[in-house]
């Protein structure tokens, strides 16, 4: 894991989504980035594995560039091909012990989280961290959420022991209301895939978190 802290801002590069809304998934990324984004996950869907490994190589090359974290959703296969810096896992999947004989030992590795189980699941078993939510309804699955209320994340927060990202519906005018209530950061799909302009949205939301926003 990166001796340093993790940002609180974590972009999820979701590709159905920016495939529904029409936009460039790579021109999105290198937005977030020059606007001071450091961490991304590639979220794999309808697209084929060519082009997949194509758009995660870009990817990969933004983030590196400015020593910022690279990481894939699901597909560790694809995360080891494009040497990414770690990979981030449904809430049902791959155990974290059968990861690490595939993934280099500073790997970061996360997981999708619904619940208090899964997230003290996470804990005693030290993963690097996890993702909880839906908080607020999502923005880029209308009908999703929310789950997971303000009061109780509050509570699983204070009992966690690793860093938890608040995910669903964070917009900037409620980011910093996820750090309030013991979230390590926020984690955003369709709050910047979905922005007119995601540089602006990167920034923002880079404001929102100003404290301690790590970039």
């Amino acid at each position: 894991m990166f001796a340093s802290p993790l940002p609180t801002l974590y972009l999820i590069a979701d590709v159905d989504t920016a495939g529904d809304l029409d936009v460039d998934l790579l021109d999105i990324v290198s937005q977030f980035v020059r606007a001071g984004g450091r961490m991304v996950s590639l979220r794999p869907g309808d697209i084929d594995d060519r082009s997949l490994l194509d758009i995660g190589a870009e990817i990969a090359g933004l983030l590196f560039a400015v020593r910022g974290i690279f990481l894939v959703h699901r597909r560790v296969d694809v995360a080891i091909a494009l040497g990414a810096d770690g990979v981030h896992l449904p809430s049902r999947g791959m155990d974290r012990r059968e990861l690490r004989h595939l993934l280099l030992p500073s790997a970061v590795i996360g997981r999708s989280c619904h619940g208090r189980q899964q997230v003290q699941y996470c804990a005693r078993n030290a993963w690097d961290f996890v993702t909880l939510g839906p908080l607020f309804a999502s923005i880029s699955k209308p009908g999703y959420g929310p789950n997971v209320e303000v009061s109780e994340f509050s509570q699983i927060a204070a009992a966690a022991e690793l860093p938890i990202y608040a995910l669903g519906g964070v917009v900037p005018d409620n980011a910093r209301s996820c750090l309030d209530a013991g979230a390590s950061g926020v984690a955003v799909v369709g709050g910047i895939i979905g922005a007119s302009s995601p540089f602006e949205a990167t920034a923002q939301y880079l404001e929102a978190l100003q404290a301690d926003c790590g970039g």
